[in-house]
């Protein structure tokens, strides 16, 4: 019973250090140990002989022009295994993952550029909001003239 719940400890540590990576979590040699089930002395051994490069502290840009390449290269893949075309959940999966790559070429054009359009918009909606605050209001007026009338043709 011991064996059975060692086991499934080192399977749910190893399924929590697969999802940290997988989600952007920090990585380490000990994440990598617990997700891949090599030791720690061997990951930094082969580290070195084949000289691992770290993305930690990677420019933003580099990060997300690889995140777009990887999207890209698995859209690619699944079209040349679906040579025949794809499932409806498969055309969901393509969409997202194009709109995501368009997501991240937004943002890789420039955040600076990203917050004057949002401010643009914002400007926009409040003329609008405005405009049809000026509205309520004449509307609101003809209305109480409208009453107002009434009121006189009563007396």
């Amino acid at each position: 019973m011991n064996m059975e719940v060692s086991l499934v400890a080192k399977a749910n540590e190893r399924r929590q250090a697969v999802r940290a990576l997988f989600e952007g979590g920090a990585v380490d040699v000990g994440l990598l140990s617990v997700a891949s089930g090599y030791a720690v002395a061997s990951i930094e051994r082969r580290i070195l002989r084949e000289g691992w490069v770290s993305s930690v502290g990677e420019d933003i840009d580099d990060r997300l022009a690889r995140l777009a390449d990887s999207l890209v290269g698995q859209v690619e893949t699944l079209r040349l295994e679906n040579e025949g075309g794809f499932d409806k959940g498969q055309v969901d999966m393509v969409g997202s993952i194009v709109r995501t790559v368009e997501k991240i070429s937004e943002l890789m054009r420039g955040g600076d550029r990203a917050k004057v359009s949002q401010t643009n918009r914002d400007a926009e909606m409040a003329d609008v909001l405005a405009r049809i605050d000026r509205r309520i209001i004449e509307l609101a007026q003809d209305y109480a003239r409208v009453l107002g009338a009434g009121e006189a043709d009563r007396a």
